[in-house]
């Protein structure tokens, strides 16, 4: 019975969400239906031009597509919907100041919606560089007692999931309230029957489990991402693996479930099931009293020492490295990371913020709510950030976690953009959907009850979302190698620098190798055979100049476009001087051809100085890829990783369509909305109806 109760409550949640964001849309007009112009005598061959680039368009040939809607549109140069395509085609391509003059054409000619005044408005920040998230404003609060069936009282510690699903850990109601990305309660996790949190203090996420630390029962309880219990473990003592009063809780790379024990004033070091390793904290400078949260940042483990009115750091063998003090720090509770600042929950003073860089301290211990008001935080006693930048606040006495967000994501549209249409099954329809903000981050955790699709004057507001977690466990990669005398060298020593990498290279993954010279060329389809690479790479024959690099980058990226999962591109090159590397294909067009599909481009360069180890540099930056100098960087080792936590952050969101299977050839205009966090974001796409198998 309590399990139908739990589950009707859900579908309650859900129905609400959908009525919200419905009632959301429906306070915004729907974008007209576009349809095709009527094409007078002498005019059709414009349809067939057109048709041809949409498909060419949705098989990821951009080129081939903006010739086709160019060729359409010297025929018909008011065909407004070969216009929009051929600004398609050019952002998905690179060329987004020609995106943005196409729209303006559009725009000039008063027959544009507000769907797409909202993409040149987007493109014009882009393009001019702006989009960085600004200073945090109030959003809301999250009330513990505002949703029957998810209350919580007295909440200690917050979490995110890969997803972006937020998990808020209460003491006084002793359980995890799950919460989608909109904020809307999807779970209530008290243990399971006859196991049940007494009185839990702070969680953590490793690998979809969460490990809860139960102040109250001295035990270590394990849950799954769905709130199924796993596991429990320990109990009240002082011998190894046993506690009295665990707090702070945190997993390392290694796997090594590290704990803070404050009534017997130390951290243990246990497995993940629960058996004795280590413990440390008990004398010398890192003597611990009554410690509280930890974390673990860079291999180094932070523990908010609350009796001694600091927070202490150890390696992660215990050894005391350091100590961060401040005079207002009195009651810390938890710390925190987020873009090297540490952020330490102090109870009496709110959360105190250090940045690592200038190593200064600043704080929040007050803030204007949406009243205008001036509010207090009452004891502090954790903080998180999301993906998008927001900050959460947990206020303990008020039995709330307080919101702060970047104002700019909270004041204008979405950035929605439909990639592809897939047609393969039809009637069923695919999606791939790509959903950002002002800043242009990728929002993740969106459920199929935030988006609705429109298919001519037919709406669908539940769909069907595929599980990106299925693609994103292997990784895609194009391997360009610089074929120049001073790589060529270099190449006998490459397995050195690429070793750990193809170490962590599973048969899943897929590796390919485009050798730069004066043309691309593909020397080896994506496979996952080091050896082979290495083969190929050593048997090129250096040229001496004319490399062109431009062009092989570009081609690497597009090879990857149609890949799903964690997709990079990585250069091996030798940083020297090559004057006509990006003649053909400019360093921003292909900035912006890897930042439009969200890939990014990793450099291991032989030196990291001069002209274009700045370039490379640049282009490492700005698509969210790394640049290492080779051999000898730390980054070597860890290169797999980083790829691998590149996530495809795209949604693959599927309909079965009601048009009538025999108006084969027709044009059908497709929208898709989007809610998150109150605001919408909407996009157009098309495509014509496919004849019958």
């Amino acid at each position: 019975m309590l399990k139908l109760c739990h589950k009707a409550g859900i579908i309650v949640r859900k129905l609400l969400v959908l009525s919200v964001f419905i009632s959301i849309l429906v306070l915004q007009p729907l974008a007209p239906t576009e349809e095709l112009p009527e094409f007078r005598l002498g005019k059709e061959q414009a349809r067939t031009y057109f048709k041809q680039g949409l498909v060419y368009l949705h098989n990821y040939q951009y080129n081939a597509a903006r010739e086709s809607f160019i060729a359409a549109l010297a025929i018909m140069g008011d065909f407004k919907l070969a216009r929009k395509y051929l600004s398609d085609a050019n952002y998905l391509s690179g060329e987004w100041q020609e995106s943005l003059s196409e729209l303006e054409i559009i725009e000039a000619s008063g027959k544009m919606n507000q769907i797409w005044k909202n993409r040149a408005e987007i493109l014009r920040l882009h393009i001019a560089g702006v989009g960085k998230n600004d200073n945090l404003t109030f959003y809301k609060h999250l009330s513990g007692d505002e949703n029957r069936g998810f209350r919580f009282r007295n909440p200690t510690d917050i979490l995110f999931d890969e997803d972006g699903n937020l998990f808020v850990l209460a003491f006084d109601t002793a359980n995890i309230i799950k919460m989608d990305t909109n904020g809307f309660p999807v779970g209530n996790y008290k243990g399971s029957f006859g196991r049940t949190f007494e009185g839990p203090m702070f969680f953590t996420y490793h690998k979809g489990n969460i490990f809860v630390s139960d102040f109250a029962s001295d035990r270590i309880y394990v849950l799954n991402d769905k709130g199924y219990f796993q596991e429990r473990f320990a109990g009240k003592g002082s011998e190894g693996g046993r506690f009295y009063g665990p707090t702070g809780i945190a997993v390392s790379e290694k796997d090594i479930l590290f704990v803070a024990d404050s009534g017997n004033n130390r951290v243990q070091k246990l497995s993940l099931d629960g058996k004795f390793i280590s413990e440390f904290g008990r004398d010398g400078r890192g003597k611990l009293k009554m410690p509280s949260g930890l974390v673990i940042e860079d291999n180094l483990v932070y523990v908010a020492d609350k009796g001694n009115k600091r927070v202490a750091v150890f390696d992660d063998e215990g050894n005391f490295i350091k100590e961060y003090t401040h005079p207002n720090m009195t009651v810390p509770r938890s710390v925190k990371f987020y873009k090297k600042r540490m952020y330490v929950a102090d109870e009496q003073n709110g959360l105190m913020i250090y940045n690592l860089d200038s190593e200064k301290w600043t704080k929040i211990a007050s803030f204007r709510d949406e009243s205008g008001k001036y509010v207090k935080l009452l004891r502090s006693f954790a903080s998180a950030y999301d993906t998008t930048g927001s900050l959460y606040s947990i206020d303990y006495d008020r039995h709330r976690v307080d919101v702060f967000a970047p104002k700019n994501t909270l004041t204008s549209n979405l950035n929605v953009y439909i990639e592809r249409v897939e047609l393969g099954r039809f009637p069923d329809v695919s999606l791939i959907v790509r959903v950002r903000n002002r800043s242009k981050q990728d929002l993740t955790g969106i459920s199929r009850s935030g988006f609705r699709i429109t298919e001519n004057e037919n709406v669908y507001p539940l769909v069907g979302l595929a599980k990106m977690k299925q693609f994103n466990d292997n990784i895609k990669v194009a391997l360009i190698y610089e074929n120049s005398k001073k790589m060529s060298e270099f190449s006998k020593n490459i397995d050195g620098v690429l070793g750990s990498f193809f170490n962590s290279v599973t048969v899943k993954d897929k590796i390919e190798v485009i050798r730069a010279g004066k043309d691309a060329e593909k020397i080896y389809d994506f496979g996952y055979s080091p050896y082979d690479i290495y083969a190929k790479i050593r048997k090129s024959e250096p040229i001496d100049s004319g490399i062109n690099f431009g062009k092989s980058l570009y081609q690497g990226i597009g090879d990857l476009i149609p890949e799903l999962g964690p997709r990079a591109v990585v250069l091996l090159v030798s940083g020297d001087v090559l004057p006509s590397a990006f003649n053909q294909y400019t360093v921003l067009r292909n900035i912006q051809y890897a930042n439009a599909h969200g890939i990014p481009v990793i450099i291991m360069s032989l030196s990291d100085e001069g002209e274009m180890a700045a370039v490379y540099k640049d282009i490492a930056n700005r698509t969210g890829g790394l640049f290492m100098k080779i051999p000898g960087s730390p980054e070597e080792t860890n290169l797999y990783k980083f790829i691998k936590s590149k996530q495809d952050k795209r949604y693959i969101i599927s309909y079965k369509s009601k048009l009538n299977p025999d108006l084969t050839g027709r044009y059908i205009d497709v929208e898709i909305s989007s809610f998150y966090r109150d605001v919408v974001g909407r996009a157009q796409s098309g495509f014509f109806v496919p004849e019958k198998q």
